[in-house]
């Protein structure tokens, strides 16, 4: 009999110890990532951005938001960050995460959203990418401005104000350039 007493306390002992590892593995098992929702959290600013008389609360003009949709949707997500963090006074954490969660559909629902980028994209086709035409989809201050920039002999800014403004590649950036004049009004 005492025996059987051994081989049962041997058996009940096994079965703790597998319960127990059985418990720990679980725990180790891993878990499927929680979705992420930004919660934005209240932020002193860091200091006051430039048009503050003007602008609403958050700093976030119509102007604004156009311009972060177009950095965003030209991949220039640093930039666009930095711009937040100008307008807003957040920090660097929450505006990154802002930009990071930034979409036009929900973010910017007036018009003024629209940028650049996707305007040239779909009113010219690559075919018809000419220096008169991709011209004509920019503003005049800024195809005034990359006529400077040729003047003085500048080609690289001017790829880059260029590429900034309509979210082209850089050989095409490059190409319109090498082909643009001046044009005199």
């Amino acid at each position: 009999m005492d025996d059987a007493l051994w081989i049962i306390g041997i058996v009940v002992g096994l079965i703790v110890v597998v319960a127990i590892l059985a418990v720990a593995l679980r725990g180790m098992r891993p878990k499927l990532p929680e979705p992420q929702v930004f919660t934005p959290t209240a932020a002193t600013p860091r200091s006051a951005p430039a048009s503050s008389a003007s602008a609403p609360t958050s700093g976030l003009t119509p102007d604004v938001v156009a311009e972060i949709d177009r950095l965003v949707g030209a991949g220039h997500k640093i930039h666009a960050i930095k711009l937040y963090r100008d307008h807003t006074g957040v920090g660097l954490k929450e505006a990154k995460d802002r930009v990071e969660h930034w979409s036009a559909s929900t973010t910017a629902p007036h018009l003024a959203a629209v940028s650049n980028a996707t305007a040239v994209h779909s009113a010219i086709t690559p075919s018809a990418l000419t220096p008169s035409t991709v011209r004509a989809s920019l503003p005049a201050s800024v195809a005034s401005e990359i006529d400077a920039l040729i003047a003085r002999d500048s080609r690289i800014g001017a790829i880059k104000l260029l590429r900034e403004q309509t979210g082209l590649g850089l050989k095409e950036s490059k190409l319109l350039i090498d082909a643009w004049a001046p044009h005199r009004s």
